[in-house]
């Protein structure tokens, strides 16, 4: 009896030793600002070269989750960045210094660097600009702000790494997108349509990240795209995902969790819309009210799995990773759905991808959703040859029935897009993640996840898409999507064979890690994208280097009094904002009065508040003018207030900061 009430009593001081070491991970996250240059930068996106900056909405984030598996010390670092699209290149250089200046262990299979996909951040960034529909040139500041911000924060997240616990767990987003393509998406064989719900996946799956006991932040996974803000707007804006990461870090604040990282990945949205509207509005009576709508809707379902037992994962972390040249991908017959071998195209840009999604705004006036083969024009064949060359018969007939625009793939010297792309598959745990740089639309997400839980089966268990992400590269639609020719199909860059393709090779890596067949930094690449860093013709950001006099005046007050709900107003003098660029941190500030001292209480980072920037006229002296907007709201503190603007001019000689406080007023 003595014997076994020790062993008892051993057992339970043991507990707690147990439980803190089942913990098989360590885990951290962190959060970095990379807005883009807020003024005369062509926005990525809508394709739209009218569309530049002249102010900010809300800033632009990088945030990053860092997992080491404490059994193997193998890491993973995933980042989801507030811009359109993130290159290749973008990856590359990351990767290069974070193996320099912090761990050699990071590769090409465990840095995912996945794109919100917001449609209103300045572009500049892509090295292929100069040939992009996207973004008219490359701008060396905006790039390294992006590259820089991804490094601090993976090695702000990885030094903050302590034993973790992970949990996974799932649930419905009601009301927040609709497919936007309908008529493509039903013409997927009904048997197939049949097998789901809806014609969206409206399904979220969230990795929580404990320490300690709390939470310290979560990843999900939704696909829906940022665009309520649409292509009139000219401010910086994350859009629904951006609002939701915030909504969700100041809800968390508010419990004392400062540090909380909200990080709202995209997934496979290729067909998904926010506007509910299907007309390019709704569900709010402007962008801005939809955009948060939208971001709401996504918060609370993350707040509903936060809130829940979730399942831990138990730990492991494995990867497969691979480049693949699409121009000229052989896919075999037990995938190409012909019975005999097909391939891949190089990449063309359609007539429909001209169109644009009729949904969301559309396109050029020129074109239409459907315009096939059969719907070619001489005329626009005869313009797109002027404006960069005619496509090869082959190619023609490899993409069929698209009618092809612009032949991306085949311009020499070099193709002007990416033809060899990064692919990947992780698993944390039986958390499985397919790692692609496509738009990926709902059908085609469906039959890629099927194919890997068909090898990896019971070792796998949440499965989702992170689409966006190591690049950029197009949509992927299914062979019966692509035949209608809708915006996604005229945008599947290569051809009707594209998802085939991925199909039998995520099949192809599902196997691989079924049998411990997994890519390590040693793992000998039998090919890499092109490197373009030699061919590069950065140019200088637009009223960066404006030589003016010191901005002094406040030129229209606010008020003294507002009541709740209302905009407090204020316009200033200012230098553009491209000249203090990127070294100002916030050109807005709220402040609030607490006994004789101001602390900041918003800045130009919250979505409640937005700055214009007009430039200077040609009496100005190179002063422009800023107007300094805060949309106050019921739950606002009463008290005194006052709007501020910081930035840096240009004197003669040197940069210098300067400062304009608007009078203060009363809120109640």
């Amino acid at each position: 009896m003595m014997l076994r009430f020790l062993l008892s009593i051993f057992l339970l001081l043991a507990l707690p030793l147990v439980a803190k070491d089942s913990r098989a991970y360590l885990a951290g996250m962190s959060k970095k600002d990379i807005t883009g240059p807020p003024v005369g930068v062509m926005f990525w996106g809508y394709a739209r070269e009218d569309q530049t900056g002249i102010g900010i909405q809300t800033r632009q984030f990088a945030r990053a989750l860092v997992v080491e598996d404490q059994s193997t010390g193998k890491l993973l670092a995933y980042v989801t960045c507030e811009v359109g699209g993130i290159p290749f290149e973008i990856q590359r250089d990351v990767i290069n210094k974070l193996q320099e200046e912090l761990d050699p262990n990071f590769h090409f299979g465990n840095v995912l660097l996945n794109a919100s996909h917001t449609h209103s951040g300045p572009g500049g960034h892509f090295q292929y600009a100069e040939v992009s529909f996207f973004a008219s040139h490359f701008y060396a500041d905006s790039y390294a702000v992006l590259r820089d911000g991804i490094v601090s924060a993976i090695k702000e997240a990885y030094q903050k790494r302590k034993p973790a616990t992970l949990t996974v767990g799932k649930t419905i987003v009601n009301d927040a997108g609709i497919n936007r393509s309908l008529s493509a998406y039903m013409a997927n064989p009904e048997t197939e349509r049949n097998q789901y719900t809806d014609t969206i996946d409206k399904e979220m799956v969230q990795l929580n990240v404990s320490v300690d006991g709390k939470w310290i932040g979560f990843v999900n996974w939704y696909g829906v795209h940022p665009t309520n803000i649409t292509f009139d707007n000219r401010l910086i804006s994350s859009d629904n995902k951006g609002i939701a990461s915030l909504l969700s870090e100041m809800e968390a604040a508010k419990k004392g969790n400062t540090s909380f990282v909200a990080i709202f990945a995209q997934a496979n949205e290729g067909d998904v819309s926010p506007n509910l509207n299907l007309d390019n509005t709704g569900p709010g009576k402007d962008m801005y009210e939809s955009s948060f709508i939208i971001g709401k809707r996504q918060y609370l379902a993350s707040q509903e799995l936060l809130q829940t037992n979730g399942k831990p994962l138990q730990g492991g972390l494995h990867f497969s990773q691979k480049f693949i040249d699409m121009s000229q991908h052989p896919v075999r017959s037990e995938f190409s759905g012909t019975g005999k071998m097909e391939y891949t195209c190089p990449s063309a840009y359609g007539y429909a991808f001209a169109a644009g999604s009729t949904e969301e705004g559309g396109g050029h006036w020129l074109f239409h959703e459907g315009m096939a083969d059969k719907d070619r024009k001489f005329y626009i064949d005869w313009l797109a040859k002027f404006m960069l060359q005619s496509p090869s018969d082959s190619l023609r007939e490899c993409q069929k029935p698209k009618a092809i625009l612009f032949p991306m793939g085949e311009t020499k010297p070099i193709p002007s897009l990416p033809q060899i792309l990064p692919y990947g598959l992780v698993l944390v745990d039986d958390l499985t993640i397919l790692v692609l740089p496509h738009e990926v639309t709902t059908m085609s997400s469906r039959r890629l996840k099927k194919e890997v839980k068909s090898i990896l089966k019971e070792k796998s268990g949440e499965i989702v898409l992170s689409g966006l992400t190591n690049d950029f590269s197009g949509y992927i639609t299914t062979p019966e999507e692509y035949a209608t020719q809708n915006y996604e199909g005229g945008h599947t860059l290569h051809g009707q064979q594209s998802l085939n393709a991925l199909r039998q090779e995520f099949s192809a890596m599902a196997n691989d890690l079924l049998h411990g067949i997994e890519f390590s930094k040693s793992t000998k690449q039998n090919i890499l994208p092109l490197d373009l860093s030699d061919r590069l013709h950065p140019i200088k950001l637009p009223e960066s280097d404006i030589v003016s006099i010191e901005p002094k005046q406040v030129l229209n007050p606010n008020r003294n009094q507002y009541k709740k709900g209302t905009s407090v107003v204020c316009r200033v003098e200012a230098a553009s904002p491209n000249v203090g660029y990127p070294k100002v941190n916030s050109y807005l500030w709220v402040e609030k009065k607490e006994g004789n001292v101001w602390k900041q209480f918003r800045s130009d980072g919250d979505y409640d508040t937005k700055f214009t920037y007009k430039g200077a006229g040609f009496f100005d002296k190179g002063v422009g003018k800023l107007e300094l907007i805060w949309e106050t709201s019921n739950d606002i503190p009463n008290g005194e207030y006052r709007l501020v603007h910081e930035g840096i001019y240009l004197s003669s000689a040197n940069r210098k900061q300067y400062r304009i406080e608007c009078p203060s007023f009363l809120l109640e």
